[in-house]
């Protein structure tokens, strides 16, 4: 399942949507391999099926940067129609799901890191099965960890449909849709995808921003500065 293309979309909300299936659809494929693990080992299950590469690329890089993009361009359009959502509560629903991507992104380094391990581990393909008896309980630490990645997606997803895209959906305009995906445009067009340990820490996920907007009034002071002297050059 590709990943959607801003540039073939006239409506950021439906982008958004659409980039929600295909986490999905990782999600079902990191599920399905993850039983094939259990039934024959990590070990065997890496040697026998390439689809583990793609899926932690996936997790890895895509994931990751649609909730940066959920966090730069969707998350604070809504909370500027809707003030009350602000992030400044606790228990806001954009405050909680921002939180909950740092959730996943931590989820999913301890399950990659997991992963290196297992692959940093030469095995001859003879002793692979042998490797699953002997390696019984990290293999089960490591399934345990990518069904609780996908059940942390799952119902992050579910959370945002219903707090956020709905809300979009009511509050956005036909305008505001195509300057949102205008902006999603133009960041695809600047920016290559980078791997998850490369972003920048989010904004709204810094407990210490909050509704005083202090980067504002700093800006403010400047501007009555200048004007005043504007003001004496005048005189």
């Amino acid at each position: 399942m590709t990943l959607p293309d801003p540039a073939q979309y006239l409506d950021g909300v439906q982008f958004f949507r659409d980039m929600h299936k295909v986490v999905l659809h990782n999600c079902a494929l990191l599920e399905t391999l993850l039983s094939d693990a259990e039934a024959n080992g990590v070990f065997a299950s890496f040697a026998a099926k390439p689809e583990w590469n793609s899926v932690f690329e996936f997790f890895l890089k895509a994931a990751p940067h649609h909730e940066r993009d959920e966090e730069r361009f969707l998350f604070p359009i809504i909370t500027a129609k809707l003030p009350r959502m602000g992030f400044q509560q606790p228990d806001a629903p954009i405050r909680f799901l921002v939180e909950g991507h740092d959730v996943l992104q931590h989820e999913t380094r301890q399950l990659v890191t997991a992963w290196d391990a297992f692959r940093n581990k030469k095995r001859d393909p003879a002793t692979l099965k042998q490797a699953h008896a002997i390696h019984a309980a990290e293999d089960a630490a490591f399934i345990a960890l990518g069904r609780e990645l996908v059940s942390l997606y799952r119902d992050h997803i579910a959370t945002e449909e219903a707090k956020v895209y709905s809300v979009a959906d009511k509050v956005l305009t036909g305008t505001e849709r195509l300057a949102l995906i205008e902006a999603l445009q133009g960041e695809y067009d600047n920016e290559a995808m980078t791997a998850i340990a490369e972003f920048d820490t989010p904004q709204y996920s810094d407990p210490s921003y909050n509704v005083k907007y202090h980067p504002t009034d700093a800006v403010a002071e400047a501007e009555f500065e200048e004007d005043d002297e504007e003001d004496s050059d005048d005189e």
